[in-house]
């Protein structure tokens, strides 16, 4: 299962790699990949989830995580046209008044 892992782990620096489970961290693995992944890292995390499982996760909140453009982004990938909670989303170096 690590091994499945493996192309997103530079996301994970600040925790044991090692420990990351693709079930109970999926929270995590969704949250970091679309708010810090780069392209291939994001098609790779579609590979690994459906977008059913990968909206499930999105919409459960990670507060301060995502630049504004990234999580419009998200969005548009998820078809998610409102969060009410979209403000927490939002990194704390952004206005979220």
């Amino acid at each position: 299962m690590k091994d499945k892992l493996l192309p997103l782990k530079n996301l994970f620096w600040f925790t044991n790699f090692k420990n990351l489970d693709l079930e109970e961290n999926k929270n995590l693995i969704v949250h970091q990949t679309l708010a810090l992944g780069d392209w291939g890292q994001t098609e790779y995390l579609f590979k690994l989830y459906s977008k059913p499982e990968i909206k499930k996760e999105f919409i459960k909140l990670r507060k301060g995580l995502y630049e504004p453009k990234i999580l419009g982004l998200s969005k548009l990938f998820l078809g998610i046209k409102k969060l009410s909670n979209e403000k927490q989303y939002i990194k704390n170096i952004y206005d979220r008044k």
